[in-house]
């Protein structure tokens, strides 16, 4: 029987999976980006030849804002786990996050000049970011009526 505790766990164990493999994958981008600058010499964009630096750069760019991001999403997955969910501490959790994803589309959009499929990804992460400020508000709004609330009683 699938519960909030055993999805909640599946959730940590991801997040602890991809903030050590984001250092891994790190340290294969440049074989990787060399590997994707040689087999496709060809591809769509506005600007031609190599993409060696640019994707690399890009790819570097995205890691730390993946790492900050998994490392805000631990700790609010922690303070979930403890039953503290309306925060202030969640609420700076979610704000970092969403800046985090935005802050990742600003490279992938640079990089969609070399390649325009990365527009798709760049504004993928800026959806995620728009989204998870949306989320931020309604939780700034529900820590302020659980405040409000505690005062009244």
């Amino acid at each position: 029987m699938w519960t909030d505790i055993r999805s909640l766990r599946l959730s940590v164990i991801l997040v602890r999976i991809l903030f050590v493999l984001i250092p891994v994958l790190v340290f294969c981008v440049p074989v990787m980006v060399h590997w994707y600058d040689v087999e496709y010499q060809d591809g769509v964009g506005l600007l031609t030849g190599s993409v060696y630096w640019p994707l690399s750069i890009c790819l570097y760019l995205a890691a730390v804002c993946g790492e900050v991001c998994l490392y805000h999403l631990g700790r609010l997955l922690g303070n979930l786990s403890k039953e503290i969910v309306f925060t202030a501490k969640n609420v700076q959790h979610l704000r970092v996050i969403s800046w985090c994803c935005l802050l990742a589309a600003i490279p992938f959009a640079g990089f969609g000049f070399w390649r325009f499929l990365s527009f798709i990804v760049a504004l993928a992460a800026a959806f995620f970011g728009i989204i998870l400020r949306v989320l931020k508000n309604v939780f700034d709004k529900a820590v302020a009526l659980q405040e409000e609330s505690d005062y009244t009683i």
